[in-house]
């Protein structure tokens, strides 16, 4: 079991699922029917921050969206969590409960007033486990860790929640090439092969299938390239035999990434590495920011229209929900916010 996590692969997971591009079109292949159907996937949002505890640390990344569903009274957390160990985890469900307990505290700490914590909905949490380990990872519930003989009567008093799992690893690329033309194809052929150093080698334009646009996807085929390289001890010219059979359209990415990661003098290359891994983490962080505040404005935006046309056009909930097209209920929760806290001014 390692002692701390594994660097090179929780910044590849979080410079991958933080594009919200792969990130849909993970939800979209991967999660059950039924949920997805109520899920508002086009208003995904990235959410900065993370809610892994000290303590968990050693075992998970996080990265958070937040997803409305259709009928427009819940925002859904959507927590992609990469497990870091190389050893599958037993009891999975203890670790994504201190999780989720967490996160539903950070919630409420940001609520201001005692009155509006007593009322406010939490935002239910869909975590979605993933693990490239080489070890095979059997789901199993969270009864199942009580026993067989546990008497149905006590069943109330056990806390019952899924995740959605993903063993990259036992997947085929078949079922990995099944998903189209996304990025997410790559991110899951590197994820499952990154232990075989030599099937990357021998396989670059599987890997890199479909990057045929080396400029618009700079930033993804860089962290690609540098997470290949850090995680595989093969000698210089191997590499460099590596970079020259890629597609000349990627061959200049791959020599000046390696060139960077492994340049002359230990200090160097742990300065120049740090920096292509900043500068393109700094881009994913901007990026979710500015997906943040546009949906954070557009949200007030709404909010603004339904206060208006209640307070000065004086007209009903149900007339401003058709007009806005929001639900009713949103209308009313927001009418009987603002009115409290008119109450409390």
């Amino acid at each position: 079991m390692s002692s701390k996590p594994s660097k090179p692969h929780d910044e590849f997971f979080k410079a991958t699922f933080g594009r919200k591009d792969i990130a849909v079109d993970y939800l979209q292949h991967m999660l059950p029917t039924e949920l997805l159907q109520d899920l508002d996937i086009n208003k995904l949002e990235r959410v900065n921050g993370s809610y892994v505890s000290p303590e968990l640390q050693e075992t998970f990344s996080d990265v958070v969206y937040l997803c409305p569903l259709k009928n427009g009274l819940y925002a859904v957390q959507i927590t992609f969590i990469f497990e870091h160990k190389s050893q599958i985890e037993s009891r999975p469900h203890l670790q994504l409960l201190r999780y989720m307990l967490d996160a539903w505290s950070a919630q409420l700490t940001q609520i201001k007033s005692e009155k509006q914590k007593s009322r406010a909905k939490l935002n239910p949490i869909v975590p979605i486990l993933v693990y490239h380990g080489k070890e095979n990872w059997k789901k199993r519930s969270m009864r199942s860790y009580f026993g067989r003989e546990l008497p149905e009567s006590l069943l109330a008093y056990l806390p019952q929640f899924d995740y959605v799992f993903t063993h990259v690893t036992a997947m085929s690329n078949e079922q990995i090439l099944e998903f189209g033309k996304g990025l997410l194809i790559n991110t899951f052929l590197m994820m499952k092969h990154i232990w075989q150093p030599t099937y990357i080698l021998q396989h670059p334009q599987l890997i890199f299938i479909n990057l045929e646009e080396p400029r618009s996807l700079q930033d993804f085929i860089v962290i690609m390239l540098a997470y290949f390289y850090k995680n595989s001890e093969l000698a210089k010219e191997t590499i460099q035999q590596f970079n020259q059979a890629l597609p000349q359209e990627l061959n200049q990415y791959a020599m000046s990434t390696y060139d960077m990661i492994l340049a002359e003098g230990m200090e160097i290359a742990t300065e120049r590495e740090r920096g292509i891994y900043e500068e393109i983490l700094a881009k994913e962080h901007q990026r979710a920011e500015e997906e943040h505040q546009r949906a954070e404005e557009e949200r007030q935006r709404i909010d603004n229209a339904i206060f208006y046309l209640y307070q000065t056009d004086q007209k009903q909930p149900a007339e401003i929900a058709m007009i806005i097209g929001k639900n009713v209920e949103y209308v009313e929760e927001l009418i009987a916010g603002m009115k409290e806290e008119n109450l409390e001014n």
